[in-house]
């Protein structure tokens, strides 16, 4: 009896992993912006915290993918100067309790670092002026937050086959927006 119950608990989360790693699968599609016989070159964009997406290339969108499936590497004109509009996003994780109590002092403290922390933060769209692409050639675009506040954002392209920085461009947030050096 006891040896049933095994083998059918057994086969049953067997089959939920099965349904559950289908359901939460997708497919990655290569997607164009270089028309018919235009030499084109890839860029994958960096996910994660501090991460980066892909938002348009000099006013254009990507197309709606189709269910299961994602956009993936997006290939781009090569040869020519390209202006894309990403959107880079940077969370800090705020969790500095203070395992002391020191009544408002302490409070005030944990308010100011977490003033401080939240001004680390990243939400916004910028402009990438993406220099000339190789043809052919494949490339991963970063966010990358720097330490300090509220730190050094750079978005960095580097090329994937060498792991050589391409390009480099410095940017602040402030409330009126993004600004790039």
């Amino acid at each position: 009896m006891k040896n049933h119950i095994i083998k059918y608990l057994v086969t049953f989360i067997i089959l939920m992993s099965i349904i559950f790693t289908g359901c939460g699968s997708y497919q990655t599609v290569p997607y164009s912006f270089a028309a018919n016989g235009v030499e084109s070159a890839s860029i994958r964009f960096q996910h994660g915290n501090p991460g980066i997406s892909f938002v348009s290339l000099e006013g254009v969108t990507l197309p709606r993918a189709d269910s299961g499936t994602r956009w993936g590497p997006i290939l781009f004109p090569a040869n020519r100067e390209l202006r894309i509009s990403v959107y880079a996003r940077y969370e800090t994780k705020t969790n500095n309790r203070s395992r002391l109590n020191f009544g408002v002092f302490d409070e005030l403290a944990q308010i100011a670092t977490t003033v401080n922390e939240i001004g680390r933060n990243v939400d916004t769209q910028v402009m990438f002026n993406c220099p000339e692409l190789e043809p052919g050639r494949s490339y991963t675009l970063a966010f990358i937050k720097g330490s300090g506040i509220p730190g050094k954002n750079r978005l960095v392209l580097t090329e994937v086959g060498t792991m050589r920085v391409v390009y480099e461009q410095e940017f602040s947030v402030s409330i009126g927006g993004y600004h790039s050096r």
